[in-house]
């Protein structure tokens, strides 16, 4: 008789187990860290809350082995999941661009992007808000949207209609969904990829696109500063800065992908140094409340050094040294088309935590699933760890 050791069965027993999860016969939908199953996520839009309960809104592409799911989702501090809004199966025809709070006290939840009609309002519970009616609402993307305090709501995108009127790329809706058309004008601009709100008494806000005038300047009734004009090439994000005199910073597609302009004339900055800058598009901007800047976008160096996705500018220009990102955002696998950084914004809880999203795999070698939470010396916040339900399957930022 022919004795087998336990040390046989042990193998055999392993080979099985490893066989099993090569064809996949282990694969389940749940969030278990080596399922062979797959959840990506593609972050385009964050929104944190403007209450006491410190709860994000993003705009999630959801990439599942059963197809993929556009949604708007709000989390908790910790990343668990509270409520969703389902825009459409996943893709390009859905994708949500942008999500932003409303300025006033009902902390509703506007959302723009490339699904019918290109805008909606939510409810805080995730709901549709019937009291915004946009009807056939714009007819191309929604790429930008900019609440006041007022209830209205400016929008920039890449259509020329809105409810079937013809329009420019920059429009004003009323608090029911109505077009602000008697009292805001904006006449000859765009392609709007970006808009941020002016701090000075005279004019209101800027508008950033990729057609020219690439950059404008706004008074309160739509007409265009003409003593702005800046020598700046696409734009795709601003961020104005209330604390020096109100300069702007615009990122596009131009050489160096980021400059600082006088608010007056739209002349070059030449207190803010980028040299060489980065070496490909900047996507998104965020002040911080130190006067700092962070930077995100499919870059890989600025002035020479690596630099994934993201830095932290100094106000001269300068890389802020305090901020360390080591390999950055990577998708290591190219997974997805968007492995990029396309939306910041700073946490509102007094941490000084930033929030990133994107089409990333990793940060600095660690699993993060198209969004992270960075603290202020750049280090991963690992109390944020993202869990979306989609069609069974979790979605978690720390395992794909």
């Amino acid at each position: 008789m022919i004795s087998i050791g336990k040390g046989w069965w042990r193998r055999l027993l392993l080979t099985g187990i490893y066989a099993l999860g090569v064809f996949g016969i282990l694969a389940s939908g749940g969030s278990g860290s080596g399922s062979a199953s797959s959840c990506g996520l593609v972050i385009q839009g964050i929104a944190p809350t403007t209450d006491a309960s410190n709860d994000i809104w993003i705009g999630v592409l959801a990439k599942t082995d059963d197809g993929n799911v556009d949604s708007v989702v709000r989390l908790n501090e910790d990343g668990s999941e509270l409520v969703s809004f389902v825009i459409g199966a996943g893709g390009i025809e859905n994708a949500v661009r942008t999500v932003a709070i409303a300025a006033d006290v009902t902390n509703k939840v506007y959302v723009g992007g490339d699904f019918s009609g290109g805008i909606l309002r939510l409810d805080p519970d995730g709901t549709l808000d019937p009291d915004f009616l946009v009807g056939s609402g714009f007819n191309g993307r929604v790429t930008t949207i900019v609440p006041l305090a007022n209830g209205k709501v400016y929008v920039g995108g890449f259509f020329t209609t809105y409810q079937g009127v013809n329009v420019s790329g920059l429009v004003r809706l009323n608090s029911d969904g109505s077009w602000d058309h008697d009292d805001f004008i904006a006449a000859g601009v765009s392609n709007v990829e970006s808009i941020v709100l002016a701090t000075d008494v005279t004019f209101d806000l800027y508008s950033g696109g990729q057609s020219p005038p690439w950059v404008e300047r706004w008074n309160n009734n739509g007409f265009a500063d003409t003593d702005f004009n800046p020598a700046v090439f696409p734009a795709l994000s601003l961020a104005s800065v209330p604390f020096r005199g109100n300069e702007i910073y615009v990122g596009g597609t131009f050489t160096g992908h980021l400059v600082r302009l006088n608010s007056n004339t739209g002349n070059t900055d030449r207190g803010f140094v980028v040299d060489s800058g980065f070496d490909a598009d900047v996507l998104t901007l965020e002040l911080t409340v130190a006067d700092d800047i962070y930077v995100g976008g499919s870059f890989t160096t600025y002035q020479g050094v690596s630099a994934n996705g993201i830095v932290r500018l100094n106000v001269d220009g300068t890389l802020d040294q305090d901020f360390l990102v080591g390999s950055g955002f990577t998708d290591p696998n190219d997974a997805s088309a968007l492995s990029k950084v396309a939306s910041l914004a700073q946490a509102t809880d007094g941490t000084l935590d930033v929030y990133v999203g994107g089409g990333f795999s990793e940060y600095d070698g660690n699993a993060s699933n198209g969004i992270a939470r960075l603290k202020v010396d750049g280090s991963l916040n690992t109390g944020f760890a993202v869990r979306i339900s989609v069609d069974g399957e979790t979605c978690s930022n720390q395992t794909i």
